[in-house]
């Protein structure tokens, strides 16, 4: 009977806790974060992480499991605990450090020891909940910014205690092929004030394989009845923390610092501040719903509606903000972290932040303008706040700056980012043998070598994007040499190599000139084929010149034939939108002539690569993924680095996009959408005809009214 009743006990305060979360905030059409789906993209490829966290916050504690892939978790798996650094939607594994894992029962010092069956689980921007059914214990978080708040609640009648391990990682435990390295640590405990701190060093994942430092504070309502700490050096680092009898609810405040345990203690003591569980996830749901509130949608069923507003919360996850948590340097400056990496996010991510969060587009260039004054490098890939040593195209932060510039972003001195673009432009366009791009602006193809058409491509783009930094800063010889510089790829245009009926695609070649054959132009190379294009192919870098698009579609036959060769290769799944490099490849219709067709192609990749059940097209890559969906669906769509935006009609009838300078831009359609909806007779900008079908950043920033008409 004794048994039964403590099931009852726990069952009435799971109930309890359900129904507080439950109506934490009243449904209703301006609680977007109810409209969120935490389980997209968990399953599958995209590798997003289910935990809770604050708009580009520095911590994502998030539960793990056994084979849990990159992002740490699979839903069908038992639970073993919970981290408290995560990265999310990418292709490789990082972090994970500071697990937590509350038991009950005997204790098991192996790693896969503390595997849980699950049950009960909810999740939402602001709030996680699961039961380890192993443990017959309720788990919950609610986030702050660099801290969480755990509350775990036990069987009264059991033998409690809580595992902190600071041996386990992702990179190391759950995704071993990433190359993760325990390297020690230390664990302290002050009885006085039942608080924890410490570190380890870590190495793996993808980015810098150099090892970095996680630190952490802890801290207890609940005075330990003992506290054994078993330091095995790169063996095990961990913490068995014994509970009092009949402890119920133990809660428990943890915070993480790269820099320092004392910097990780002044999160905690400043971020919790005697507040309870209640009033960190409260504020956590307001921070989402004002961030969320952005962008509103009208119309469309509710599966849209949710499918928006899940791909426009992942749109404001990573990078990391962790200003004044640089461990490389003293001093509160901006320091933006966890860049996985600039090439995936300046297309989409960084554009969709300059129209509603201007002030993080501004932190980051000035977190770029102190990382090359402080380490003298720019690399795009940035984790753990280390450079990582390759690229995967160019040097894509000065894409992120020019955008910024060319927009009229506040907040950063113009002067000293168009130095870093200047800097990266005649000296980290070295690629993989010899800097021979610096010296003629393209890339020859030499045995051995790799990536030489992709990154002859992105370094032309990146020359682009610094010649309009040059041109604002008034530097109009640098200007002038950088563009000509950023017309080269044309070099690597062969005009009679064929594919699929089509002539003229990009191709390696020798320094002699002659071309590298033979060349499949078909095939998709991913990163570790280490050949001419890095995760695309010809068909796809072809497309890929977005700042000389009409004198690309002219070299391959013209508009006409250009409209032909983009839908055979959409039709075909030559070019899709597995990687960014195809993002604005359906645009490319819009430089012909043919918005429509850019329409219809947006929608038919929205509806088939989308979806609530089954993710993103690919990894979600930090954001990617999701601003991409997110600007098909309000009727603009950018091409990043420039100061113009692709018209299509929206998704739905209505959106009201929320300006960062506080106007509202308002996007809608009116009339009969009983024909082709891809189609409409008229595009008004406040009140006035459009005869392009591109807007200018200037036409939009103070609002207005886009009405898209049937």
């Amino acid at each position: 009977m004794k048994k039964i009743s403590v099931w009852i006990a726990v069952g009435l305060l799971f109930c309890l806790c359900s129904c507080k979360q439950n109506t934490l905030k009243k449904v209703d059409e301006t609680d977007y974060v109810s409209k969120v789906d935490m389980f997209m993209g968990v399953q599958g490829n995209s590798h997003s992480v289910i935990g809770p966290q604050l708009p580009h916050g520095s911590i994502s504690p998030s539960p793990h499991t056994p084979k849990g892939a990159d992002g740490g978790y699979l839903p069908d798996q038992p639970i073993l605990g919970f981290g408290q650094l995560h990265v999310t939607g990418t292709g490789w594994g990082r972090y994970g450090q500071v697990l937590l894992s509350p038991q009950t029962g005997s204790f098991s010092a192996r790693q896969d020891g503390h595997d849980s069956p699950k049950s009960n689980e909810t999740a939402s921007p602001c709030y996680y909940g699961v039961t380890l059914d192993r443990y017959n214990t309720r788990v919950e978080i609610a986030p702050e910014h660099h801290s969480a708040f755990y509350r775990f609640t036990y069987p009264s009648d059991s033998t409690s205690f809580l595992l902190l391990d600071l041996t386990h990682s992702v990179s190391q435990h759950i995704v071993p092929w990433t190359g993760g390295h325990f390297y020690g640590g230390e664990i302290h405990y002050d009885e006085n004030t039942a608080t924890f701190n410490g570190w380890g060093l870590y190495n793996g994942g993808w980015g810098s394989q150099k090892p970095y430092k996680v630190c952490f504070a802890m801290k207890m309502d609940i005075t330990p009845e003992n506290v054994s700490i078993i330091d095995a050096g790169t063996d095990s680092l961990y913490a068995k923390i014994d509970l009092p009898a009949g402890t119920a609810v133990l809660n428990v405040q943890v915070a993480v610092s790269l820099k320092s345990a004392d910097k990780a203690m002044q999160y905690l003591v400043k971020e919790m501040n005697n507040k309870s569980f209640e009033d960190i996830r409260d504020a956590a749901h307001d921070i989402w719903n004002q961030t969320l509130g952005k962008i509103e949608v009208q119309g469309g069923t509710p599966d849209e509606q949710k499918l928006f507003y899940t791909c426009l919360y992942h749109s404001f996850l990573m990078p990391r903000d962790r200003s004044g948590d640089a461990p490389y340097r003293e001093g509160e400056a901006a320091h933006v972290d966890d860049h996985l990496c600039a090439w995936d996010t300046w297309r989409t991510k960084y554009p969709l932040m300059v129209l509603v969060d201007e002030p993080f587009v501004a932190k980051t260039i000035n977190s770029f303008i102190d990382r090359l004054a402080c380490n003298h490098q720019l690399n795009p890939t940035f984790t753990s706040s280390l450079d990582g040593t390759w690229k995967q195209g160019g040097d894509d932060t000065d894409n992120i700056i020019a955008d910024a510039m060319v927009k009229g972003v506040k907040g950063f001195d113009y002067k000293k980012a168009y130095e870093v673009g200047k800097w990266q432009a005649f000296h980290a366009r070295d690629i993989v043998q010899g800097g021979e791009y610096l010296k003629q602006g393209w890339q020859p193809k030499k045995e051995g070598g790799t990536k030489e058409c992709s990154a002859t491509m992105e370094y032309a783009y990146n020359d682009f994007c610094v010649s309009e930094m040059a041109t604002i800063a008034g530097d109009d010889s640098t200007a002038k040499y950088l563009k000509n510089r950023a017309s080269q790829w044309i070099n690597l245009f062969n005009p009679d190599l064929s594919s699929g009926g089509f002539k003229g695609f990009i191709a390696p070649k020798k320094e002699n000139g002659e071309w590298w054959l033979p060349l499949d132009s078909i095939r998709f190379f991913r990163e570790w084929d280490h050949v001419y294009f890095y995760e695309g192919n010809a068909w796809i870098y072809t497309l890929f010149v977005p700042h000389e698009l009409d004198k690309m579609i002219a070299c391959c036959g013209g508009k006409e034939t250009m409209c032909k060769r983009l839908q055979y290769s959409f039709d075909n799944k030559l070019v899709s939108l597995s990687n960014e490099p195809c993002f604005l490849a359906p645009f490319v219709f819009s430089h012909c002539d043919r918005p429509d067709l850019a329409a219809r192609y947006v929608a038919q990749i929205r509806q088939s690569d989308f979806s609530l059940s089954q993710g993103f097209p690919d990894n979600e890559d930090s954001g990617a993924m999701g601003s991409w969906y997110v600007f098909t669906s309000i009727g603009l769509f950018p091409n990043a680095g420039q100061d113009f935006y692709y018209l299509l009609p929206p998704a739905f009838s209505r959106v009201n996009l929320h300006l960062s300078n506080g106007k509202t831009l308002i996007m809608k359609i009116e009339g009969n959408l009983a024909g082709n909806r891809n189609n409409p007779k008229s595009i008004t900008l406040n009140g006035i005809p459009l005869t392009a079908n591109t807007l200018k950043h200037s036409q939009i920033r103070d609002g207005g009214e886009l009405i898209f008409k049937y």
